[in-house]
């Protein structure tokens, strides 16, 4: 019987990652980007969500796999797991400085107006993050 240990923990924490997600993305007011002399454009609270969603959905993601990566570190310090560490650090603060809160909750009001570009490069990133975790767990 082939060992499926990895595939349930990467299922289990992408599954709590994404309960997570939908909870701050629906709870969390997304107010009007605060364009200056226009409306904001249709469809932008549905833009930001998403994106709100989609970066939660990784720092969550991206912590798991830190955790793991710290764990596996202090087994065996080497350059190789120091290196993930690293990079998983890069991603982590990535997925924090692109989340939508962080300018709203510094006080930035104004928005972008790339439409589904804003977040499409961190579904990538999501991807990533998911392969990293599986990758760790098995």
């Amino acid at each position: 019987m082939p060992n499926n240990t990895g595939l349930l923990k990467t299922g289990a924490v992408v599954g709590i990652a994404v309960l997570i997600s939908g909870v701050v993305s629906l709870s969390t007011g997304v107010p009007s980007p605060g364009f200056p002399l226009h409306r904001a454009p249709v469809g932008m609270e549905a833009v930001l969500r998403i994106k709100l969603f989609v970066t939660t959905l990784n720092v969550v993601i991206l912590l798991a796999l830190l955790w793991n990566y710290v764990a596996v570190y202090r087994d065996m310090p080497n350059r190789f797991t120091l290196s993930l560490l690293l990079v998983t650090a890069a991603l982590l603060l990535y997925a924090v400085s692109s989340n939508p809160l962080l300018p709203l909750l510094l006080g930035f009001r104004h928005g972008t107006t790339l439409g589904p570009f804003v977040f499409i490069p961190d579904v990538f990133a999501s991807v990533a993050a998911v392969v990293l975790l599986y990758q760790s767990y098995s």
